[in-house]
């Protein structure tokens, strides 16, 4: 019989973590290495969720450390409730609403000679803005509902619930799309700050190169004579001045 605490457990906002997870030690892992070699020396050609050894031939406390398979039928369970692996998102039907809007027509299939379905589209913002007018008309009948008959209330905030589960779920019809574009933009504003820094630094090596440029052109224009006796004090201060100061530009970005 299963323990009731467990369901319990599964179902709680922050439920604790499973007993098993004191088994993944580094020492299990050694060991669980060791039972993968042996296997696999075994001649194993099937690996297995063991890579080289059964499940069944292993200690209680390295079944663990091998992840599960797949469920079967594509759905998991977590804190209480099911999802698909798939991650679709579910149709209003499947969920037992109502749909209060025209659903999207399949495309025809090769072969098939009706081509005018596969041209109509929903366009989605013009429902989602009559559904939004049907929210205040309705709104407004159940004000006027709760003025005359408050007890016949229940029928008007089914109507407003199933309106909002509707344009919600138009809403989430985006999402992929919204996943798209946002990835599209934070691409494009990597690849524009790629440009700059390299327009930056492109800039920066033209000015290096002219600075270097214009100090071997006024060496270059120095007599010979100057050159082997030097010149005078006040002048050699004033060319260092002038190559320290053209450093400090270049090295401070100014």
């Amino acid at each position: 019989m299963a323990d009731p605490q467990q369901g319990q457990t599964h179902s709680a906002a922050f439920p604790a973590p499973p007993p098993f997870f004191k088994n993944f030690t580094a020492e299990n892992l050694s060991r669980l290495k060791d039972f993968q070699q042996r296997g696999a020396t075994k001649g194993a050609e099937d690996a297995g969720p063991a890579n080289g050894c059964e499940t069944e031939d292993l200690p209680d406390e390295l079944r663990y450390l091998i992840p599960p398979a797949p469920p079967a039928d594509g759905r998991y369970r977590s804190f209480g409730d099911q999802y698909d692996i798939a991650d679709r998102l579910p149709s209003l039907e499947d969920q037992g609403i109502e749909q209060l809007y025209p659903s999207q027509p399949r495309s025809p299939a090769a072969g098939e000679s009706d081509g005018t379905r596969s041209e109509w589209t929903l366009d989605r913002a013009v429902t989602l803005r009559k559904m939004a007018e049907s929210l205040l008309l309705n709104f407004m009948e159940l004000v006027g509902v709760l003025a005359v008959s408050p007890e016949q209330y229940g029928r008007k905030i089914e109507d407003l619930r199933k309106i909002f589960i509707n344009a919600h779920h138009l809403l989430n019809e985006y999402r992929p799309h919204q996943a798209r574009e946002t990835l599209i933009l934070m691409m494009e504003e990597q690849l524009e700050r790629s440009r700059a820094e390299t327009a930056g630094i492109m800039r920066m090596k033209e000015k290096v190169e002219s600075i270097l440029s214009d100090l071997a052109s006024s060496f270059a224009d120095l007599e010979p004579g100057e050159k082997k006796r030097g010149r005078p004090a006040d002048k050699k201060l004033e060319r260092h001045r002038q190559i320290w100061d053209s450093l400090d530009e270049v090295l401070g970005g100014g």
